[in-house]
Protein backbone atom coordinates (compact mmCIF):
# COMPACT_ATOMS: atom_id res chain seq x y z
CA UNK A 1 0.00 0.00 0.00
CA UNK A 2 1.27 3.47 -0.82
CA UNK A 3 1.68 5.76 1.93
CA UNK A 4 0.04 8.65 1.69
CA UNK A 5 1.46 11.19 3.90
CA UNK A 6 5.11 10.23 4.34
CA UNK A 7 7.31 10.07 6.63
CA UNK A 8 8.99 12.40 9.36
CA UNK A 9 12.07 13.55 8.09
CA UNK A 10 13.85 13.34 11.48
CA UNK A 11 13.17 9.94 13.13
CA UNK A 12 11.19 8.34 9.83
CA UNK A 13 8.02 7.27 11.31
CA UNK A 14 5.43 6.34 9.38
CA UNK A 15 2.58 9.20 9.17
CA UNK A 16 -0.21 7.61 7.96
CA UNK A 17 -2.27 6.76 10.87
CA UNK A 18 -4.63 3.50 9.51
CA UNK A 19 -7.70 3.44 7.07
CA UNK A 20 -10.19 5.82 7.42
CA UNK A 21 -13.27 3.44 6.27
CA UNK A 22 -11.47 0.93 8.45
CA UNK A 23 -11.88 3.28 11.42
CA UNK A 24 -15.61 3.95 10.42
CA UNK A 25 -16.58 0.34 10.05
CA UNK A 26 -15.46 -0.09 13.67
CA UNK A 27 -17.31 2.46 14.81
CA UNK A 28 -20.61 1.47 13.18
CA UNK A 29 -20.44 -2.01 12.53
CA UNK A 30 -22.20 -1.15 8.77
CA UNK A 31 -20.50 -1.20 5.72
CA UNK A 32 -22.58 0.75 4.07
CA UNK A 33 -22.60 3.66 6.95
CA UNK A 34 -18.39 3.02 6.52
CA UNK A 35 -18.86 3.74 3.18
CA UNK A 36 -20.61 6.56 3.16
CA UNK A 37 -18.93 8.29 5.63
CA UNK A 38 -15.62 7.74 4.36
CA UNK A 39 -16.58 9.07 1.14
CA UNK A 40 -17.04 12.44 2.78
CA UNK A 41 -13.28 12.16 3.83
CA UNK A 42 -12.32 11.16 0.05
CA UNK A 43 -11.69 7.51 1.00
CA UNK A 44 -13.22 4.46 0.26
CA UNK A 45 -12.68 0.61 0.74
CA UNK A 46 -9.38 0.20 -0.52
CA UNK A 47 -7.60 4.09 -0.40
CA UNK A 48 -7.78 6.42 2.54
CA UNK A 49 -5.59 6.84 5.55
CA UNK A 50 -5.19 9.20 8.42
CA UNK A 51 -2.64 11.44 8.90
CA UNK A 52 -0.74 11.21 11.73
CA UNK A 53 1.27 14.60 11.87
CA UNK A 54 0.06 17.38 13.89
CA UNK A 55 -0.55 20.61 12.29
CA UNK A 56 0.72 23.70 13.72
CA UNK A 57 -1.88 26.27 13.12
CA UNK A 58 -1.24 30.27 13.18
CA UNK A 59 -4.37 32.17 13.62
CA UNK A 60 -3.14 35.30 12.65
CA UNK A 61 -2.25 33.74 9.54
CA UNK A 62 -5.30 31.58 9.55
CA UNK A 63 -3.62 28.49 8.50
CA UNK A 64 -1.16 25.63 8.61
CA UNK A 65 1.95 26.85 8.92
CA UNK A 66 4.42 23.68 9.59
CA UNK A 67 3.63 20.29 11.02
CA UNK A 68 4.96 18.41 14.34
CA UNK A 69 5.74 14.19 14.40
CA UNK A 70 3.84 12.59 17.28
CA UNK A 71 7.13 10.45 17.56
CA UNK A 72 9.54 12.57 18.17
CA UNK A 73 8.29 16.19 18.72
CA UNK A 74 10.29 16.98 15.54
CA UNK A 75 8.43 20.38 13.58
CA UNK A 76 8.93 20.94 10.20
CA UNK A 77 7.94 23.50 7.86
CA UNK A 78 4.35 23.26 5.61
CA UNK A 79 5.64 22.30 1.90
Amino acid sequence: MLNEHGYCPNCNADLDGGSIWQYFFEKTGSEAEADKSAEAYGANRTQGQWGRAIGLYDMELDRTVALKCPDCGHQWGRT
